[in-house]
């Protein structure tokens, strides 16, 4: 699989992301605690933002970093690493989680982008026109 990682310098924090879920008009908010751990310019507490721009569809599953290693996710560790924000290349049209919700299902969807990002508790999948990422 082909994938590009987008959080560099970055990351949800590892063991409480705390993540909040918000529709805004056509676009999917999501902020979450930030890494403090390895990161040294993020003190403790800091809160990350991103915004999913034009944002069709999406899902925010169950599947955590324990169902991950143990193989209860279509995709695999050598497939694409837990825990980090991806772009990925894959066929979201047939190949994406039975559990989610359209926001926009008026969207020409040739020119959008498939974005996953794995946090401790849960899984977001997203197919949008792009993403901003904001300190908070």
């Amino acid at each position: 699989m082909n994938y590009k990682k987008l959080n560099i310098g970055w990351n949800a924090d590892p063991n409480a992301p705390n993540v909040e879920l918000a529709v805004v008009g056509k676009n999917l908010k999501i902020k979450f605690n930030l890494n403090p751990f390895i990161f040294e310019r993020i003190s403790e507490g800091a809160k990350g933002e991103l915004i999913f721009n034009l944002c069709f569809k999406y899902s925010f599953n169950s599947c955590n970093d324990e169902g991950y290693f143990n193989g209860q996710y279509r995709y695999k560790e050598d497939q694409l690493p837990w825990g980090e924000f991806y772009e990925i290349q894959n066929d979201w049209k047939n190949d994406f989680h039975p559990d989610f919700k359209v926001l926009n299902n008026d969207l020409v969807t040739k020119e959008l982008k498939y974005f996953i990002f794995f946090f401790k508790d849960n899984t977001l999948e997203c197919v949008a026109a792009d993403f901003e990422f904001n300190n908070l």
